[in-house]
């Protein structure tokens, strides 16, 4: 069996709690001629996926019982499963999208891994949408007041206070906030957050991902000194809209600045496919369903 240099994965089905679907990933690489049909024996799989063959035989059942595969033959001592396509997969899970798309190391299947990546990806895919709905919701020379959250993440050009990102004078910076992910991939705020934090990640021997908050600059100077007396280092009030916002003053050398706390940033860990005509066949075909 030839090991795949990548493979490609699509997060709202690999993460969506069924263990068989980093095999069916795998399986998805290993189809080069992509007729469905995927010849394997349980030894070579459980060693390209570093777990024990009766796992490998654990998938494999929960994957015919669950709609990943199928059906299954042998051809003497290999198995060869013919695996369902993404959008019988995606029907079966219940799911509304593919989530964030991307070609991956073989070695991101593994149980954390896995996880992590996901989520990763799903926080750069949002915030890519993000952005793009920002940009389009202003008008002419507005536009350029919108910056790319994926460069900022990782840019020096804005000041900021240790893990905060400070723009002011109209700027925008899109991100992606917890409770828009917990939304988006059914998961608690509590393992979102979990996912993305650097410690749960550097436990587990995963990159931590580099990220920033934003702070957005208010001119308020009544609000500034009333906050600033009360001693307090925050003040949870509501906007305009009714949201909750979060002020905090921060302390430079030159003088003090009240911000508003906003979403985090990412920078990107993997180049995200758009596979547009892909998600368009996915819509056009669901359409049709209902």
């Amino acid at each position: 069996m030839q090991t795949p240099k990548t493979v490609r994965i699509y997060t709202r089905l690999l993460d969506h709690g069924h263990e068989c679907g980093r095999l069916w990933t795998l399986l998805r690489a290993l189809d080069i001629q992509g007729s469905g049909w995927v010849c394997f024996t349980y030894d070579s799989v459980a060693n390209l996926m570093d777990v024990s063959v009766r796992t490998v035989q654990r998938w494999v059942s929960q994957g015919l019982a669950r709609g990943w595969f199928r059906g299954r033959r042998w051809m003497g001592n290999q198995a060869e499963l013919y695996l369902s396509g993404i959008r019988a997969v995606k029907h079966a899970l219940g799911v509304d999208s593919l989530g964030a798309i991307a070609d991956v190391e073989l070695h991101h299947l593994g149980r954390s891994e896995a996880k992590a990546l996901c989520t990763a990806l799903e926080a750069q895919y949002r915030q890519k949408q993000a952005y793009w709905a920002a940009k389009e919701a202003k008008k002419g020379q507005a536009k350029k007041l919108v910056l790319k959250p994926w460069e900022m993440a990782t840019s020096d050009k804005l000041p900021g206070v240790k893990s905060l990102i400070v723009v002011s004078n109209g700027f925008q910076i899109p991100g992606c906030s917890i409770a828009g992910l917990a939304r988006e991939t059914e998961w608690s705020q509590s393992t979102i957050k979990r996912r993305l934090s650097s410690r749960w990640r550097l436990e587990r021997k995963i990159e931590p991902i580099q990220k920033r908050r934003v702070a957005t600059e208010l001119d308020d100077p009544e609000l500034l000194f009333l906050l600033r007396e009360s001693g307090c280092s925050f003040l949870v009030t509501e906007n305009a809209l009714g949201h909750a916002r979060v002020l905090k003053v921060l302390n430079d050398e030159a003088s003090l600045r009240l911000v508003s706390l906003g979403c985090n940033i990412y920078a990107p860990s993997h180049e995200l496919r758009s596979c547009r005509s892909l998600r368009r066949r996915m819509r056009s075909q669901d359409d049709v369903a209902i």
